[in-house]
């Protein structure tokens, strides 16, 4: 479903440019964080969870790697919420082990959210409703692994923010 969408790179409007650049962080964040619990997990589920939301995120932020093409110029007002989720990142991974892997899901909700928030604000619509495909997979993973890992009894509270 979501291979298919390639398409000849496009130049966006500097507005879009920088949206997708913010999303491309993000993305690429949850990519790595989810990598690395990836490999610290020794449960099975924890294991199979961690490498397919990485996966997914890894695929959307080549997506929106592909369709940014040249990268903008940096002007010194970049948003402020890649940070925050690359900070959000680093704490869930340095929180304890016992903890760690909910905390983790917590901030992939948070970008979840904060990615579909910076999706509305494209100009090109087609590739913003190719970017909401992607949006839409990671989530209906998240809401699976809410439901297992409850069903695990893995969860320590809730993972939306």
């Amino acid at each position: 479903m979501l291979d298919g969408h390639h398409s000849e790179t496009m130049s966006y409007p500097n507005s879009d440019s920088r949206i997708l650049c913010d999303m491309l962080s993000m993305c690429f964040d949850g990519f790595s964080a989810n990598s690395t619990l990836y490999g610290r997990v020794s449960n099975t589920l924890d294991k199979h969870i961690f490498k397919k939301v990485s996966s997914l995120y890894r695929r959307l932020a080549e997506r929106l790697l592909y369709g940014v093409g040249a990268l903008p110029e940096d002007t010194g007002t970049m948003n402020p919420e890649p940070g925050y989720i690359a900070i959000a990142y680093l704490s869930a991974l340095n929180a304890p082990e016992k903890y760690a892997s909910s905390r983790v899901m917590s901030v992939n909700w948070q970008v979840i959210k904060r990615v579909g928030k910076l999706v509305r604000l494209l100009d090109d619509k087609l590739f913003a409703n190719t970017i909401i495909d992607y949006l839409v997979c990671i989530q209906v993973l998240l809401d699976n692994v809410r439901h297992r890992r409850k069903a695990a009894k893995l969860m320590e509270g809730k993972y939306r923010a």
